[in-house]
């Protein structure tokens, strides 16, 4: 069954002044890359948080916030006035010499810039807790849309077949009808004089070669059944089924530059049109 790469979870874990949020986004990407931001982790946690991220999502774009839940003690507040100073001056030499300005919320929170008197180290098990439960609900959505995909991409893979059987149904006919009008063609050219028969009959073999689709038919077949099972598969296949989408585009190219005919071409585009839309859909295919 597919699992989409795109999904949202948050993550909350209250046992007294050991409190944190986690929040979790995923989105599409060819491999698994991991940004953290939030409260400063020691890296043994840190470690220990992209660990679980790489067993459970596998692939994608993550983007991870963790964060400290606490009422503050507004007596024990207070300005951490080098960490700004010393972001600052980053982001300043980072404007001087590349030209680009940041924000510097996309770097820390609010919260990384205040010292409070009460402040407690979090430990790993309260962190892993709540990221554990943002995962939950990551994997839920993932799944659920993933069966929207599925049930989307099999519903188009339906009609693919269907197409495939009408091309299949015209090209019987393909070659006696260029014959004919290859016939007619040499009649008129020859103003109705006899044909050399040996010669016509190499001409029409050499058209029935070019004008042949039937191996491009049974390839086209046989990559939509192997598609079909690759989405009941329990394990990603996102890449093998793009990589089945690119054979199927370009047998179905060969099928409409051989066969010529309007009806055919009519059918050849709109099968590329349903690839187009399976393709979008399975790029967000883990």
């Amino acid at each position: 069954m597919l699992t989409s790469m795109t999904g949202f979870g948050i993550g909350a874990v209250d046992k007294g002044d050991q409190a944190v949020q986690v929040i979790v986004r995923t989105y599409n990407a060819r491999f698994l890359e991991t940004k953290i931001r939030g409260i400063a982790l020691i890296p043994e946690i840190e470690a220990a948080v992209r660990e679980k991220i790489n067993k459970s999502l596998i692939r994608g774009t993550v983007h991870v916030i963790i964060e400290k839940n606490q009422v503050l003690n507004k007596g024990n507040l207070s300005f951490n006035r080098q960490r700004f100073e010393a972001v600052e001056n980053v982001l300043y030499e980072i404007q001087k010499e590349c030209g680009r300005s940041l924000d510097m919320s996309n770097l820390i929170s609010s919260e990384d810039l205040f010292l409070n008197g009460d402040n407690n180290e979090l430990k790993e098990k309260t962190i892993m807790d709540a990221l554990n439960i943002a995962l939950d609900q990551v994997q839920t959505m993932r799944n659920k849309e993933g069966q929207a995909i599925y049930n989307d991409t099999l519903a188009r893979l339906v009609s693919l077949a269907d197409q495939l059987s009408s091309i299949e149904t015209l090209s019987k006919g393909l070659v006696t009808d260029q014959k004919e009008k290859l016939q007619k063609r040499i009649s008129k050219l020859m103003d109705n004089a006899a044909i050399d028969e040996q010669r016509f009959a190499q001409e029409v073999a050499m058209l029935a070669d070019r004008t042949d689709i039937s191996e491009e038919l049974v390839r086209i077949r046989s990559h939509i059944d192997q598609f079909k099972a690759l989405l009941e598969l329990e394990e990603p296949t996102g890449k093998r089924l793009s990589f089945l989408l690119q054979e199927l585009n370009r047998e179905i190219n060969t099928v409409g530059s051989k066969s010529g005919t309007g009806a055919i071409i009519n059918i050849v585009v709109d099968f590329k049109n349903q690839l187009e839309k399976i393709r979008e859909q399975v790029q967000n295919v883990l």
